[in-house]
């Protein structure tokens, strides 16, 4: 008898600690990584590097043993997606799958039922389907079921998507505007947007019912700008480095921010790999610090470069060495930061204290997304021009102008950095 093929050893380690990027594929065959920390789970990374999540997993009671006693069925895999998903979501879908079949339910078998018993033009299926196809693909699944799961969107459950009319769509967005707010509100309307113009584009229905709502009765455009004195107010609570204020992760970040005009998840996302030295120019010998923001990171889909000012590198250099992926982190840099919602709490009540101490007016209403339009304001009060102000934000470029003017701006853009982080040296 021919001897088999050996199959090389499965390799073990625990995932939630690694960078799963930082992980290199073979040239020969396909490299497969079982997670030492949920059984079940598997990384596997192509030759050509495309990494994704899996789960392995065995029904309880569907085979039979030599006794007739019931015993686990065959291996089976489910894909669960790229590793845009974050290990955390990952582990959890993995850790329902397994549930299920240790209660003697096939995931695969349970979700062909559940598809087949319902429309495949259904509101429901076709929002699995959004999310499969297009969601998933983009790095954005878990956005999209964030918001696409509610309870809001589970109200048109059992009708067909093309029944959706725009009273209804008036209807939801009422109901989020009044149970979650009206920033909730302008989020639904975006995804469900998505939804419907990608049902359009399929000719799944005919019409997509949004493009005839109006904007404005859920969307007003904010103008919030700071002024110097209250972006400086800002910088001076973000500076304490014995707790009294904000201290890290969130001082340093918001520094950043106001530093960059970057958006708040360029910074708090941000790797320690894109903090790297470059050159302006092809030809020049010199090279400047700046942070590369590759493309599948970047809302534009294009990358961006963010030269840093001297301001900017000090406040980088002063940040801890955690020895993890990511620069802003609460958990040792395994993760990036959250609970945005609490850091900006606790800014806001550093900085009325620190009015009413000084007796200075309490500053309006405002959010961290309104330093970068102040950001913009102020260099173009500086004499920066707008072209270049563009540029600094990560703008994507009009199609006339990016197939035609191949200039980088880069110069120009880093001059720009260079007079508004002088400000805050």
């Amino acid at each position: 008898m021919a001897d088999r093929k050996k199959r090389e050893p499965m390799e073990r380690r625990r995932l939630a600690n690694t960078d799963i990027d930082g992980l290199k594929p073979f040239k020969d065959r396909r490299r497969e990584i079982i997670d030492t920390g949920c059984d079940g789970l598997r990384l596997r990374i192509t030759t050509s590097g495309k990494r994704s999540w899996s789960v392995v997993y065995r029904v309880s009671g569907q085979a039979t043993g030599e006794k007739g006693l019931p015993k686990k069925g065959p291996p089976r895999r489910v894909t669960l997606g790229s590793t845009e998903m974050p290990y955390k979501v990952a582990r959890r879908k993995a850790l329902e799958v397994i549930e299920l079949a240790a209660e003697g339910e096939d995931y695969i078998e349970k979700r062909s039922e559940e598809a087949s018993g319902r429309s495949a033009r259904s509101v429901e299926a076709l929002i699995d389907r959004f999310i499969d196809e297009y969601a998933k693909r983009k790095g954005r699944e878990e956005l999209a079921r964030q918001w696409l799961k509610k309870p809001e969107v589970k109200k048109w459950h059992g009708k067909e998507l093309a029944q959706i009319a725009r009273a209804d769509i008036h209807l939801l967005l009422d109901r989020v505007a009044v149970g979650r707010g009206k920033a909730a509100a302008i989020e639904m309307r975006k995804h469900l947007s998505k939804l419907f113009h990608w049902a359009v584009d399929r000719q799944l229905i005919s019409s997509n019912p949004i493009t005839r709502l109006d904007r404005d009765e859920v969307y007003v455009e904010r103008d919030r700008v700071l002024s110097l004195d209250e972006l400086q107010r800002v910088w001076d609570a973000c500076g304490n480095e014995k707790g009294e204020d904000m201290c890290y992760p969130f001082g340093p970040l918001y520094r950043m921010i106001i530093l960059t005009g970057a958006r708040r998840a360029e910074i708090a996302e941000m790797e320690r790999g894109w903090r790297k030295e470059v050159k302006l120019d092809m030809d020049d010998e010199e090279t400047v610090p700046a942070i590369v923001i590759p493309p599948s990171k970047h809302k534009s889909r294009r990358g961006h470069t963010i030269y840093l000012s001297p301001p900017a590198v000090a406040v980088l250099d002063s940040i801890p060495d955690l020895g993890g992926k990511y620069l802003f982190s609460s958990t040792a840099g395994r993760t990036p930061v959250s609970g945005y919602s609490k850091g900006k709490a606790r800014l806001d009540r550093i900085l009325a204290e620190r009015a009413e101490k000084d007796e200075l007016e309490p500053m309006e209403h405002w959010t961290v997304h309104d330093i970068r339009r102040s950001v913009a304001t102020g260099m173009a009060e500086m004499g920066v021009p707008g072209e270049h102000i563009e540029q600094v934000l990560g703008h994507s470029v009009e199609k006339l102008r990016r197939t035609y003017n191949k200039h980088t701006y880069a110069s120009e853009v880093r001059e720009a950095l260079l007079r508004w982080g002088a400000l805050w040296a």
